[in-house]
């Protein structure tokens, strides 16, 4: 086994860069197998995330081999793909897209249309219209290609299995849940049976089964698969690789995303510390684990601790990933969210309104990434009171999210309640009424009913009957939705207390104090042993319940 699928990246690139002096001393620079060692030591330079002195090296590289070995050479064209995917990883994908384009039209001439390597850059060329938001696109190539690898590989070939795989990821990007899982269950078991159950692929295809569930809703199995896949990974591949560490990563998510804060947070701090040592400070998955335990001290309300680690790490991923790099504009979005939750709406404004701009320039104005950031700004524009410039935003951006992304995808559903607060931000309930109604079933209908954005929904509806002074419908949602949150989320859940609270609101409105305090009372215990004494759900429910004792003593 190499180096390299041990996870021992840094011992691969020495021994990369002492093959090619030793091949550049023997057979000299333009010799063919000094090219290949070339190649070899972009790769590794890559795999640490060091994707400049990749390209340092793979950009003359191609033009090198287009001279010694020729343009058409199977070689070259290897070469390009790879010089494709190095501006992919540093986020130049139109970059990419104008190699990857011309790229399969010339493998189809030179080695067929049936070719295993044509095969493959069709999956290349589907994977960079992908990454620029093009899934339509990326579907055109893939549906087929799927079945042209069953026929030219056969059904039970590595690369069909592959390709199957890519099939069900971008299914998932679109929003088509039930369709990508059609694949990945089955996928999983015929996988087994071909490679072995313990083959780095099959590890791989688990997690995207687990991450399929998750997307769905449905945490508990996705953890189902995701606490032993740690383990499992662990023995097999060793504590120390990169695919065990993203797996840690995963769980983390998972327990994050039931609410189980701490657990994840247990996870989150020693990982970063383990990505240094391993990967590399500035290695590009040890920035993205520094931003996800950013995240968990978010979730934690501990912002002020977030925020030590995310106004370094942009700066940070301006220098290493570049500043116009997908994961530096991500970043510089979290920096705004996390400056929004401590009320620094004016800084977080600052970031999102040239974020937009910047996103519509580097990524494309109709990229989904950039969709999100008009929706992030219109959501600071809501919280600083300027709710009318935040409408501005939000109406057209539902009919573009409808036209680009699809009226049913996960997204669009997402900013039809988005533009309904907005209304009902103005006291337009009706408008936002006739939004929300009809949101609740579609939501029900396209992502299922125990969907916790289903959950949310209709949490979001009975909060409009309710300032609407409906308040017998607002109950007849609440009462069950707080069972239903129990019982899909679990009882400590984050959002279950916070459901368990707007059920008491409503009681209190209604004049039913005694069963509001039923609930608040026992609340605020829960909250301080769930969340902390100090988490600002925590303090917030202290002040209701001190406000509800109050109002219950001036009652004649």
């Amino acid at each position: 086994m190499s180096l390299t699928k041990l996870g021992r990246y840094r011992e691969a690139l020495e021994l990369a860069k002492l093959l090619v002096e030793k091949l550049k001393g023997l057979l000299g620079e333009h010799h063919p197998d000094t090219l290949s060692g070339m190649q070899n030591l972009a790769n590794e330079y890559s795999k640490m995330g060091k994707y400049h002195e990749a390209l340092q090296i793979e950009e003359p590289l191609v033009e090198m081999s287009k001279q010694i070995v020729g343009e058409q050479h199977p070689d070259t064209l290897g070469r390009m793909q790879n010089l494709a995917d190095g501006y992919s990883k540093m986020g130049r994908y139109h970059k990419a897209l104008q190699i990857a384009e011309p790229l399969v039209e010339i493998s189809k001439q030179i080695m067929g249309e049936q070719h295993p390597d044509t095969l493959s850059r069709m999956q290349n060329l589907a994977s960079e219209y992908s990454n620029i938001g093009r899934y339509h696109e990326a579907l055109q190539i893939e549906e087929p290609l799927v079945e042209m690898s069953k026929h030219i590989m056969g059904e039970q070939h590595p690369d069909t299995l592959s390709r199957m795989q890519n099939l069900a990821n971008e299914y998932s990007k679109m929003g088509r849940y039930y369709e990508a899982l059609q694949i990945e269950e089955p996928l999983v078991e015929t996988s087994k049976q071909i490679i072995g159950e313990q083959h780095a692929d099959i590890l791989a295809r688990m997690q995207n089964l687990a991450s399929e569930y998750s997307k769905m809703g449905r945490y508990h199995e996705a953890l189902q698969i995701e606490e032993p896949l740690v383990e499992i990974s662990k023995q097999i591949m060793g504590e120390q690789h990169p695919d065990t560490l993203s797996r840690m990563q995963n769980l983390a998510n998972e327990y994050s995303n039931m609410g189980r804060y701490h657990e994840a947070l247990q996870i989150a701090e020693p990982l970063v510390e383990i990505s240094k040592q391993i990967m590399g400070e500035q290695h590009p998955n040890t920035l993205s684990r520094m931003q996800n335990l950013a995240s968990e001290y978010s979730n934690l309300g501990r912002y002020h601790e977030a925020l030590q680690i995310e106004e370094p790490l942009v700066e940070m991923s301006k220098q290493i990933m570049g500043e116009q790099h997908p994961d530096t504009l991500s970043r510089m979005q979290n920096l705004a969210n996390e400056y929004s939750k401590m009320g620094r709406y004016y800084e977080a404004l600052q970031i999102k309104e040239p974020l937009v701009e910047m996103s519509k320039h580097v990524m494309g104005e109709q990229h989904p990434d950039t969709l999100s950031r008009m929706q992030n700004l219109a959501n600071e524009y809501s919280n600083m009171g300027r709710y009318h410039e935040a409408l501005q935003i939000a109406e057209p951006l539902v009919e573009i999210s409808k036209q680009i992304m699809g009226e049913q995808h996960p997204d669009t559903l997402g900013r039809m309640q988005n533009l309904a607060n907005e209304y009902s931000n103005i006291g337009r309930y009706h408008e936002a009424l006739q939004i929300e109604e009809p949101l609740v079933e579609m939501s029900m209908q396209i992502i299922g009913e125990q969907h916790p954005d289903t959950l949310s929904r209709m949490q979001n509806l009975a909060n409009e009957y309710s300032k609407m002074g409906r308040y017998h419908e607002a109950l007849q949602i609440e009462e069950p939705l707080v069972e239903m949150s129990k019982q899909i989320m679990g009882e400590q859940h984050p959002d279950t207390l916070t459901r368990m609270q707007n059920l008491a609101n409503e009681y209190f409105k209604m004049g039913r104090y005694h069963e509001a305090l039923q609930i608040e009372e026992p609340l605020v215990e829960m909250s301080k042993q769930i969340l902390g004494e100090q988490h600002p759900d925590t303090l917030s429910r202290m002040q209701n319940l001190a406000s509800q004792y109050s109002n219950i003593k001036k009652k004649p």
